[in-house]
This record gives structure tokens, sequence and C-alpha cells, in this order.
């Protein structure tokens, strides 16, 4: 079978800058696996790759859904892969990068299309979360499929909503359900991760969050959020792609919820456990080769230590 590379890891580990430098010198093309950056206008809370950055190596699956979309990750499988399919066609490596770690699983893994949706579960489930928060479903999910509420953010109602539903529909996790053989993907995947000393991350990631916020991330928000009722009680279940870290903090603080300081100490705590969650996911598979990296010169070491792997595994 054709090994199609992927480039996995948490936030702010710098997959997009490692993944260009390897990707350019062969004309390869990225296919992001990111479930937040696939948005239209969320180009700083997601750091989304920079028109430049496009247009050196081109990518797919960024900056091209409307925000009051919703994308689950088994309609990203079949996307996604009719892209790998259609590139190989046109004799272009695809090079898949990304942290959603239920979008690399749809590519990775065996394809899991679940059962349809079912209206009087959604229903009890929206009385749950009306009478007692989201956070109280968070917590039936955690415990009946700790392992995807890992890959899940506590305040994501829509993928909580479709994994406690899946469970009550067939008794068994989500992340149970998509092991069974039923779309195996027609490549191999070969796995590859960038990893780094917990501490030294979490200080990257502070400091991103910092730089966004520079950059207009407050601007942004009021941008996407123009002509929106964001005091409305529903706001988030209309516009489940603002229910992202920055971004639902961003909007708490506009809402008065709380002083901006306050809004910068929970971008980053919230940015940092969604590290810790997708560290969680990927250091469960196996199949990835880590890469360690130090706080120095990481991005042509990352890139250099990556083409080494993809030679030894034929891919290059």
């Amino acid at each position: 079978m054709i090994k199609v590379p992927f480039l996995v890891g948490a936030t702010a580990s710098g997959k997009t800058d490692a993944a260009i430098l390897i990707a350019e010198p062969i004309s390869a093309e990225i296919i992001s696996a990111d479930s937040r950056q696939i948005y239209k206008g969320m180009a700083i809370g997601t750091a989304q790759p920079t028109n430049e950055e496009m247009e050196r190596v081109p990518h797919h699956f960024v900056n091209c859904l409307d925000i009051d979309k919703t994308f689950s990750a088994g309609e990203y499988g079949r996307q996604a892969r009719r892209k790998i399919e259609e590139l190989q066609d046109k004799g272009i490596d695809p090079y898949i990068v990304g942290g959603s770690g239920l979008y690399v699983s749809a590519l990775a893994d065996d394809f899991f299309e679940g059962p349809s949706a079912d209206p009087e579960i959604r229903e009890r489930l929206k009385e749950i979360a009306d009478r007692e928060g989201v956070g109280k479903l968070f917590e039936k999910l955690q415990e009946v499929d700790p392992v995807s509420a890992e890959n899940i953010m506590p305040s994501d109602y829509r993928r909580i909503e479709r994994a406690l539903e899946i469970y009550q529909l067939t008794g068994i996790p989500i992340s149970e359900a998509r092991k069974q053989k039923s779309n195996p993907p027609p490549y191999q995947p070969a796995m590859i991760g960038l990893k780094w000393d917990r501490e030294v991350l979490y200080d990257r990631i502070n400091s991103r969050c910092l730089q966004m916020l520079e950059q207009g991330l407050i601007e942004e928000v009021k941008s996407l959020t123009k002509g929106l009722d964001i005091e409305a009680p529903d706001f988030f279940d209309k516009y489940n792609a603002l229910n992202s870290v920055g971004y639902a903090e961003v909007i708490n603080h506009l809402r008065g919820e709380y002083d901006y300081d306050e809004m910068v100490r929970l971008i980053q705590r919230n940015t940092r456990r969604f590290a810790k969650r997708q560290i969680s996911w990927f250091g469960r598979d196996s199949r990835i080769q880590w890469v360690e990296l130090t706080a120095d010169g990481f991005t042509e070491e990352a890139a250099f230590r990556i083409i080494d792997i993809l030679h030894t595994e034929d891919i290059l």
C-alpha cells in the first residue's frame, strides 16, 4: 500500500512550520487535520497558516467553512480521503498535518459512520444541558467514554451530545465503535509526532496566547460576531465553531463576565489543558514515531529529523 505521512502533536508544537519546510521542496500539499482551522475568519485564534505559507505550500481544509456550519469528523474523513486520492491521481504527495485527534483518526484508522441522529435522545440531553449545564453532560461522557472525553472540549456541546447519543444508541463508547473494521484507509499511515518537554510546551503556549492577543484576537472575534447576539443563551449552540479555546473566553469577556487579565489567564490555562488532552490522545498511538525537540532551532531540527524518518519509511 502507498504510505501517506502524518505529522501530529499538541497545539503550539510547531507542526505547520516543520511541515512547510518538508513539503515545499518536494511539492507536496498539506491536508489540515485541525477541526478549527477549517473555519473562515478564525486565522489568529487557530494559528492558521498565513497567506504566504499557503502560497509556498497549498493547504486543504483551511479557512473554507462558515462559522455557523458544523463539520463532523465523519464528514471530514469522507472529504479528506477523497482529497488524498485526488492528489495522488495527479502525482502529488499529500501530507496530513494537525492536532485534532478525531480528524487524524478519521484518516488513519477504520472509518466509523455511526448511527443516524435520534431526536428523542438529543432532546433529553438538551434538557440536561439547559437545566444543569454542559459540564454535567461532559461528566457523563467522562464516565462512559473517558478516551473520547480527552479529545473534546468540556464546553463543546455538539461533540459531547454526539458521543453520548452514540453510546445510548449502541451501548458502546464511540472511541470503541471507531475501532470496528468497516472502512480502512486505502493507504498506510506513516505517523510522526512532535514532542516537547511539558513545561517548555506550556511556556510556548503561554507566549503564543499573548502573541495572538497582540495580533488582534479580540478584534477578530468582534468581526466574527458583528451583528450576532453574543448574549443569547443558545449562542454557542448556533455557532459551535466559536465555542473554542481563545474565542469562547474572549466572547465571555465581551459579555462582561470577567476582566481582561482573567480572560488572558483562562485562555492560557484552557489551552494548556487542551494540549494535555492532545498529548494523552496521541500518546496511546503506538504507530507514532516521536521527534523530541529542544527550545532552540526546533523548526529546522524537526524538519531534518522528520525527513530522515520519511527516508527510512521509503516515502522520500
